[in-house]
């Protein structure tokens, strides 16, 4: 059958996807995933449905949270998005309405999920991987990275890319699965010493799929499912899921706000149900089915749900002040450091080793970012766009210990290169 789509002005981002009865009830969708993805579950559902107009709104999370609660606003039927943190707050600002359906999900996957099941249903799942074009790797002379380690190797320096954890909830995750895997100082060490090699950091976590498959980096850091979507297009690009990769269950939520839960509820069912889990598992979508479990099973790491929602928005601030905001700087300092022949001298060796351990360091110490009141203090940040002086200022000091300690670190460099 021809479909007829239409795009509405940009101001509102909203995409009119295909409708048969134009009187009939609207299904909205707001999602934090890229199109590919939704249009090709909303195809499949609006051919079982032609009478049900199909409207998708496509946000980050921020922008989704500000969408949800203000006054004045569409009216959402449908959440999706693979961010568990989203889902939390959301939670817990009352803003989900019980499903109008019961689900549960496979005791299997069950360890991955947010665990409300009476307020959020799971419809398929992702892993996380490494994503790279064998082009631009030949180019370079690079191997084929597993791991975070190999990414975060002085062979891949400038080679890399990724997303920010304050603008990407699966870069969030995946951020943090490192610290939770490899504790507070060894994780952060590693992802400063990744920082040194990013060639770019993406506003959206698909940006880093895009930037890869047209050979803007060797490799990066995605879901498999951004990874699967681009290998139907490219042969040049390959995926390899890491052995401490995350599992990132796709969630669908109702808002309490909507006025239509009887079609939120149909697209629920459809994509339970066996033609739905066929479109999941399909390039398009690219997710494992709730009747796939090898991945879920082979997962050596499920994340501390806990952990993840107490510290989510200072990991994300931390982030953006240590290596986002950092990213010249980051970049020459490790250019130095992995650049240095120290000729075995134990004089120079020792001073690289200084240098080493300060740009390897965080602004923060473990012990301090456990403190309740800076906890509390950065909770919800990255929620609502709001100024608060206080969280600026602590922001402030984060940046120019880490500014101090590159500096240092070079200064370091410069003094073991001398004759």
């Amino acid at each position: 059958m021809s479909l007829f789509c239409r795009l509405i002005p940009l101001s509102l981002a909203v995409i009119l996807l295909p409708f048969g009865a134009i009187q009939a009830a609207p299904l909205t969708i707001l999602t934090s995933f890229s199109e590919t993805p939704v249009n090709a579950a909303i195809d499949g559902f609006v051919a079982k449905h032609p009478d049900i107009r199909v409207e998708v709104i496509y946000r980050r999370i921020m922008p989704s949270l500000r969408l949800l609660t203000e006054a004045e606003t569409l009216s959402i039927d449908i959440i999706m998005s693979s961010s568990p943190t989203f889902f939390n707050t959301l939670d817990k600002e009352g803003l989900l309405a019980p499903l109008p359906i019961t689900t549960i999900p496979p005791e299997w996957l069950s360890p991955h999920t947010l665990g409300l099941s009476n307020k959020v249903a799971v419809v398929g799942y992702s892993s996380s991987g490494i994503m790279y074009n064998r082009h631009y790797l030949a180019k370079y002379r690079l191997p084929q990275p597993t791991t975070w380690q190999q990414l975060a190797s002085p062979l891949f320096m400038g080679h890399v890319m990724m997303s920010s954890p304050s603008q990407s909830g699966t870069t969030h995750m995946m951020v943090e699965s490192v610290l939770q895997q490899y504790g507070w100082q060894q994780g952060w060490a590693l992802l400063m010493r990744l920082g040194g090699n990013l060639s770019a950091i993406t506003a959206r976590s698909f940006g880093v799929s895009d930037g890869i498959s047209r050979g803007l980096a060797g490799a990066g850091l995605v879901i498999d499912s951004y990874a699967i979507n681009s290998q139907a297009r490219f042969d040049h690009v390959g995926f390899n899921i890491m052995p401490d990769s995350v599992i990132l269950p796709t969630y669908l939520g109702v808002p309490r706000s909507t006025a239509n839960p009887k079609n939120g509820a149909l697209f629920i069912q459809y994509l339970l149900s066996e033609q739905g889990q066929a479109i999941i598992a399909t390039p398009g979508m690219a997710k494992a089915t709730l009747s796939q479990p090898r991945l879920a099973r082979q997962a050596r790491y499920v994340t501390d749900k806990g952990l993840l929602y107490r510290r989510a928005g200072l990991l994300k601030a931390l982030f953006e002040q240590a290596i986002t905001q950092q990213l010249p700087r980051l970049k020459m300092t490790w250019q130095g450091i992995n650049g240095l022949n120290t000729h075995g001298e134990p004089w120079r060796v020792a001073l690289l080793e200084q240098a080493v351990a300060k740009a390897s360091m965080p602004p923060l110490s473990e012990q301090e970012s456990q403190d309740p009141a800076l906890l509390a203090l950065f909770d919800g940040l990255y929620d609502r766009e709001q100024g608060n002086p206080q969280v600026e200022q602590v922001m402030h000091q984060w940046r120019q210990a880490t500014e101090a300690r590159l500096n240092e670190a070079q200064r370091l460099v410069e003094q073991a290169a001398r004759p």
